[in-house]
């Protein structure tokens, strides 16, 4: 009674299977230069799609050496990125700069470092422009400076620093324009 259903039963969960393998395949890495651009979209050049998967550019003087790693969703920047050291340092990090993109602009928290992996920068972008605290410092780690953006622009009090930790100059901006009583040093 139950041999006639066994061979359907063999066939349905090998289908179900073969359907939850490709299912859970990884999406197929490519390269940016390989895809063709309308606009701020990446466009997969043979069936002319948005193209949507993990992708990554390779350096101008070395094909070998990615110096970008980023997603892509419907077309667009998408997720987390790492813009690796152009000429591919292998020393410290290799890492120059990681951050976030949503729907193809910057947005949210971003580093970046020197070869040697000592943090350069970090601040934070809304809607693909600066907005928040920045803080820079030299290679030796100490401050550079330390800032504030709005919308892009340079907003609220600024400080700069010389490479030894003294103070070189402090004022307010006003959306980018110098403004009140500003000290300049040395």
């Amino acid at each position: 009674m139950f041999r006639p259903l066994r061979p359907f039963m063999n066939r349905s969960l090998l289908c179900t299977l073969a359907v939850i393998v490709v299912g859970c395949a990884e999406p197929t890495l490519r390269n940016l230069d390989d895809l063709s651009r309308q606009g701020p979209q990446y466009l997969d050049p043979e069936t002319l799609e948005p193209f949507s998967g993990p992708a990554f550019r390779t350096s101008d003087f070395d094909p070998t050496k990615i110096v970008l790693r980023v997603n892509l969703s419907d077309g667009r920047l998408d997720g987390d990125f790492e813009d690796l050291d152009p000429e591919g340092a292998e020393e410290g990090l290799g890492i120059y700069q990681t951050g976030t993109y949503r729907d193809g602009q910057r947005e949210g928290r971003y580093e970046n470092w020197y070869p040697s992996g000592v943090l350069r920068g970090q601040g934070t972008y809304r809607n693909d422009k600066q907005d928040g605290p920045y803080e820079s410092h030299y290679e030796n780690g100490e401050l550079r400076n330390k800032t504030t953006y709005k919308d892009g622009e340079l907003h609220g009090r600024v400080e700069w620093y010389y490479e030894n930790g003294e103070l070189r100059r402090m004022g307010k901006v006003n959306m980018g324009l110098r403004c009140g009583e500003w000290i300049w040093e040395g």
